[in-house]
């Protein structure tokens, strides 16, 4: 067919910036009108994204970036409306969501992560560190259909996960050949609550001025474990036991609860549990008499911990 200059026409398109500031290309290109249908078209340069009104390289630039720079950053640094800077990250985990296959992990993690005000399921392959999955929600209307339609859900040996019951139900049905761990610091963590039950009782009892002075230093000194405190920091502790005997108790007991996770033998660290709660008093320390309770009630999934090939958390 026959075709006919008419003219041309210049365009902007963004360019990858230099010295930290934008980049703008002018592109002058010829149009031609086709004879026979009356169309009009203009040469094709392979090196711009038309969709964008940019540069391959800084779309390329940009898909290297937006999963781990905020859109905005990335508008300011390259001029780029954010919605463009959106489209492109989007196109992108489109891409990666036909692409990209993850191993079904042998040893998984589910946790959850508050984000926008709302509790999202973490599912984590633990034996490589990764990130295998995120569920919009926690719920038993989520995690299901995760389990019943995960690929080779018969590799999965382990699952490390709290004593949120919602996670136990759905994947004990669909995970024939998994056994459950409840993670070792959400055990620990009751520990040092049930400290921070018994350091607030006390701080009840003080005048406002006391109250603010043991909050502010005293709590990081009980919390924290011996191997972790300075040698300034174990000289106040031993002031602060001395001075204050119940909660010097509480802290003993965190501190013996805790050392139940330093047995190597799980027979060992079962033993270290009953010597630990035949040694709770009969009157007071309530907290940490509901953490032996919470113990016995996951009693099984908690000692399985010494019976992972390794420490899984």
């Amino acid at each position: 067919k026959a075709m006919y200059r008419h003219g041309k026409r210049s365009n902007i398109f963004a360019d990858t910036p230099m010295q930290m500031q934008p980049v703008r290309l002018e592109i002058y290109r010829p149009r031609f009108r086709c004879d026979a249908c009356g169309k009009m078209f203009s040469p094709e340069l392979t090196f711009l994204d038309e969709k964008r009104r940019a540069t391959k390289r800084l779309v390329d630039a940009i898909r290297e970036r937006c999963l781990d720079m905020t859109f905005h950053a990335l508008a300011d640094q390259t001029g780029l409306a954010v919605n463009t800077i959106k489209n492109i990250a989007h196109d992108l985990i489109e891409e990666l969501d036909r692409t990209v296959r993850y191993e079904t992990p042998v040893i998984m993690g589910i946790d959850e992560v508050s984000i926008a005000g709302k509790y999202r399921c973490v599912i984590t392959n633990l034996a490589t560190n990764n990130v295998y999955q995120m569920l919009e929600l926690r719920t038993q209307d989520h995690l299901k259909p995760f389990f019943k339609n995960l690929p080779d859900r018969e590799r999965v040996e382990w699952v490390c996960t709290d004593m949120w019951r919602p996670f136990k139900r759905p994947f004990s049905q669909y995970l024939p050949n998994a056994r459950l761990v409840i993670d070792k610091f959400h055990v620990v963590k009751m520990a040092s609550e049930a400290l921070e039950v018994e350091r607030k009782n006390y701080q009840a009892q003080l005048s406002k001025e006391d109250r603010i002075y043991v909050k502010k230093s005293i709590r990081w000194l009980t919390l924290k474990r011996p191997g972790n405190l300075t040698p300034a920091e174990q000289k106040a502790l031993e002031v602060v036991k001395q001075a204050i005997p119940e909660l010097a108790v509480a802290y003993d007991f965190k501190e013996a609860f805790f050392r139940i996770y330093d047995e190597l033998d799980k027979q060992n660290a079962q033993n270290a549990f009953e010597a630990w709660e035949n040694s709770l008093p009969d009157q007071g320390l309530v907290a940490f008499k509901k953490l032996a309770k919470t113990v016995h009630n996951h009693y099984d999934d908690i000692f399985a911990y010494w019976d992972a090939p390794f420490s899984i958390t």
